[in-house]
């Protein structure tokens, strides 16, 4: 193949391809096959005139389109690989030169990874993160887990007060006339939870089961509903109940309902352990994180904005399969919301320079230092990921083919990589 490439301007290079005149006749076959059913020739069925009399009444540049369809793609694929580029867009083709069957010149403009100069990434100064779990930490989870377990009770003994939860019936008046959506049936609704606009939960504080009380408010200046908005309203409120959480005394019967534990020492010691096992994944997170933070802003590289929109993408594909899942349109969440797409993606927009810098520097780094996953290290991963699916990992493991391998190894000498920088760093206090 004669292929060259030359450099545009930063990341942005022109490769110019000569197609070998067999490979060009290949697709200008391809191309008459394809179409040769939409050529009129006199004294022949559709389809059936001969390649060269169709040449001779239309030219042969009918068939050019789909050919260079058929040819340059392969052509350029080619061309990348022989030249050792690495690019991270999709090309802009330009055909320079055709000529007949025997000669075409093609050049493709295309984006490039790129070059990472790296800095300082060993011996980074990291925080130490302190991982150990106390008593009061324990206690603190068996309140959380015993506040969650707990159950209504009807309260009868006093009034209503911050944190009881009323059932209400309630109608809104705008000067005296009752308004669009002020009306609800047997509401229950959390004294001080801020669900209602404000004043209208500190008024029903002191109120009984039974009671009959008119709610002054007004509405926010920007409240979405204009006819309402900064308007002053009164609510006619009848309280037909008021109860309270009863949480559950934490001891050794709370301990067998919510564990496998008969004890409530055998339940803390399995809570402790928990919360270390927690503390430790977390703490391994955000050290490598801040690792690979600074090994970014210690590196210097000009990456092509190309990159970045491309991340976006998939970021935004993500949120609307996510969405698909829950029979959400993605325009509806966007109306829903009061976004935008356009909105979305410059909200996206920082992160995804972030981790487009992570992946560039951790790569620049796996080369730097040569690693390498070994064939062990594949094959467990493989295995996780065969759990994660559900499936034994022999027949997980005849799905993957050597290409896929390949890219299971590039991702975990990625993660070997961030792993260095941990192992090599100095942690302070």
């Amino acid at each position: 193949m004669n292929a060259k490439f030359e450099v545009v301007e930063k990341n942005l290079v022109k490769i110019t391809v000569e197609v070998e005149p067999e490979k060009f006749e290949a697709g200008l076959k391809k191309s008459f096959e394809r179409n040769k059913k939409k050529f009129k020739v006199k004294g022949f069925r559709d389809g059936k005139a001969p390649r060269k009399m169709v040449e001779q009444i239309y030219g042969i540049g009918v068939l050019y389109d789909d050919a260079f369809y058929y040819v340059l793609p392969a052509e350029y694929d080619e061309a990348v690989k022989e030249l050792g580029i690495e690019p991270v867009d999709e090309p802009k083709f330009d055909i320079t030169e055709v000529e007949g069957n025997s000669k075409l010149t093609f050049t493709a403009e295309v984006y490039v990874k790129p070059e990472v100069t790296l800095g300082q990434y060993k011996g980074l100064e990291l925080k130490k993160i302190d991982t150990t779990v106390s008593d009061e930490d324990v206690e603190n989870e068996l309140k959380r887990l015993a506040a969650e377990d707990y159950r209504m009770v009807a309260v009868e003994d006093r009034p209503a007060q911050l944190g009881d939860t009323v059932d209400i019936d309630y109608a809104g008046y705008l000067d005296g006339v009752a308004f669009e959506g002020g009306t609800a049936e047997n509401y229950s609704l959390e004294l001080g939870s801020g669900q209602f606009i404000p004043g209208f939960e500190d008024q029903l504080v002191g109120s009984a089961a039974g009671d009959e009380v008119k709610v002054n408010v007004t509405f926010p200046e920007e409240y979405h509903a204009e006819n309402l908005a900064g308007k002053p309203v009164v609510f006619e409120v009848k309280v037909h109940a008021v109860k309270t959480k009863e949480i559950p005394e934490i001891n050794d019967d709370f301990a067998a309902e919510k564990s496998n534990f008969d004890t409530l020492d055998e339940y803390k010691a399995d809570i402790k352990a928990k919360l270390a096992e927690n503390r430790e994944k977390s703490a391994k997170v955000t050290t490598e994180n801040e690792a690979v933070d600074k090994a970014v802003a210690n590196a210097e590289m000009d990456v092509p904005e190309c990159m970045i929109e491309r991340r976006i993408d998939s970021q935004v594909r993500r949120y609307e399969q996510m969405l698909a899942q829950n029979g959400i349109p993605f325009d509806k969440y966007l109306e829903m919301t009061g976004s935008d797409i356009q909105t979305m993606r410059d909200q996206l927009r920082p992160e995804c320079e972030k981790s487009v810098k992570a992946v560039l520097v951790l790569e620049a780094i796996v080369k730097a230092e040569g690693i390498k996953a070994t064939d062990e290290q594949i094959d467990e991963k493989i295995n996780e990921m065969a759990a994660q699916y559900g499936a034994k990992p022999e027949d997980f493991a005849k799905q993957i083919n050597d290409v896929d391998r390949q890219y299971i190894g590039e991702d975990l000498a990625i993660e070997l990589a961030a792993k260095l920088l941990v192992e090599t760093a100095v942690y302070v206090d």
